[in-house]
């Protein structure tokens, strides 16, 4: 009995399992983004009682809310999640506040109602990515996260993929009701595992505090001290001395870690690589489906089928997350940008009804869905690294006794969420103004633009002579 005992604590700690649990975190938080999406017409219509003229105008608001909460949420729950003795006890905050999002948008007769469901939702999504990320991390090592941030991805896309295609076909048949019922088993299976899940201890930090962790170590070795006491007390005399004259010197130091990581160029140009990533996929889940639906008269269905292709080089992100981790991600994310800049820049030439062009527009949306897997492992890591950088520097001169994950990925929540907010307004007003392949032609120019940066200072600085990978 005491066997089966440990073995299913082991699994329930395993790195594997954590892991599927992070995953499906991820897919969760992006089906409840997108599923609800193709109802919104009719339950705003006929449940909240707005005027058809005003639908699209309260969808944008209400897709513009979850944004913003996002973005204002992150920096204090990323201090939050560390600063928590256990990531358990957030992650587990976020999945109330998850279900109660889901239950207030389901019941809720008034626009005022869905907009807080909505803002509540964008609260949970920052505790999935904020604290969720963070415990990945600790369980899997930041020398492995690029290959593990894969398996991420590959939630991530059929979160977005599935969403809208099972949510309008849901509705379709079934009704209103039917769609939320189908989110709630979803949120369901993500309380169970999230429940079953037991995180690793990180030992990296205890929440002790640092002198009490110095009288440890002296009372660990007496001989050191007895042998040569002289010795020892004028290095603690010249350390105390040397440090009081070099505090003050050190202006950044004053401010907070997760203030201080976005005054690296370092961090700045990997938030704007997630950012630039988010836009690009969130600006076709605008627009792809409008598009095949005019020019190829294809219905919701078909709408929805044609990510497949986007989605589909997500199960190579492992794989190059592998690469990445032992190669080094700058040349990965360079290489990613460029072929965006092309392949988004092509789609242009897709306009005619033809099986040519649907081929060809096949092919192109694979393209950028391996873009897609080749930046997102690379600038996560970059991330991850200048987090761990940071926390050892602070470690060494005495001033970090938590770890800073928590707020490295407040700030990646802070990047996806505004892509995310961006993307669909970019691209619906661009598409509008100008046309198909005026924002096509836009969104490439973006990605091929963000590979100068991502080239200089991924990994470091390039002409420092050697660069940290």
């Amino acid at each position: 009995m005491e066997s089966i005992r440990g073995a299913l604590q082991s699994f329930r700690s395993s790195t594997a399992f954590i892991t599927f649990v992070i995953a499906y975190a991820v897919f969760t938080d992006q089906f409840l983004f997108a599923a609800i999406i193709p109802v919104y017409p009719y339950s705003l219509q006929q449940r909240v009682g707005v005027s058809k003229e005003r639908v699209q105008f309260w969808v944008s608001i209400l897709l513009g809310v979850f944004g913003i909460a996002c973005v204002v949420v992150a920096i204090p729950w990323g201090w939050y999640t560390d600063r928590s003795k256990s990531r358990r006890t957030p992650f587990l905050i976020g999945l109330l506040i998850l279900l109660g999002s889901t239950l207030m948008l389901w019941f809720t007769p008034t626009i005022a109602g869905q907009v807080v469901g909505r803002a509540l939702q964008g609260f949970a999504s920052t505790v999935v990515w904020t604290t969720g990320l963070a415990v990945l991390v600790d369980t899997c090592g930041k020398q492995h996260v690029g290959e593990y941030m894969g398996y991420v991805g590959i939630a991530l896309n059929a979160g977005s993929l599935t969403a809208p295609f099972l949510g309008g076909i849901v509705f379709a048949k079934c009704g209103y009701h039917a769609v939320f019922g189908l989110i709630i088993a979803i949120v369901v299976i993500d309380i169970l595992l999230r429940l079953v899940m037991v995180e690793q201890t990180n030992p990296t930090f205890t929440n002790a505090n640092p002198c009490e962790v110095s009288i440890v170590k002296l009372e660990s070795a007496p001989s050191s001290i007895k042998k040569e006491p002289s010795v020892a007390i004028d290095q603690i005399s010249i350390s105390s001395q040397s440090t009081l004259v070099q505090e003050p010197s050190t202006t950044s130091t004053r401010l907070p870690p997760i203030l201080r990581m976005v005054c690296s160029i370092r961090f700045l140009v990997a938030l704007w690589g997630i950012m630039v990533l988010a836009l690009v996929f969130s600006g076709f889940q605008a627009t792809l489906p409008l598009f095949v639906h005019s020019t190829f008269h294809w219905d919701a269905i078909g709408g929805g089928l044609i990510f497949v292709p986007l989605s589909l080089p997500a199960i190579f992100g492992p794989v190059i997350g592998r690469f990445t981790d032992r190669h080094g991600g700058r040349w990965f994310a360079v290489a990613g940008y460029l072929l965006f800049c092309i392949s988004l820049v092509c789609l242009r030439f897709i306009s005619q009804n033809s099986t040519q062009h649907k081929a060809l527009l096949c092919v192109l949306l694979v393209l950028v869905g391996s873009c897609m897997a080749l930046v997102l492992e690379p600038l996560f890591a970059e991330i991850t690294s200048e987090a761990s950088r940071m926390e050892k520097e602070d470690e060494e001169k005495g001033m970090a006794d938590v770890s800073y994950y928590g707020s490295a990925y407040a700030w990646f929540n802070i990047a996806w969420a505004s892509g995310n907010f961006l993307g669909p307004l970019m691209a619906g007003m661009v598409m509008d103004a100008a046309g198909w392949g005026t924002m096509t032609w836009a969104l490439g120019l973006l990605g091929g633009v963000s590979a100068l940066p991502v080239g200089l200072w991924c990994g470091g600085w390039y002409f420092a002579g050697k660069a940290v990978v």
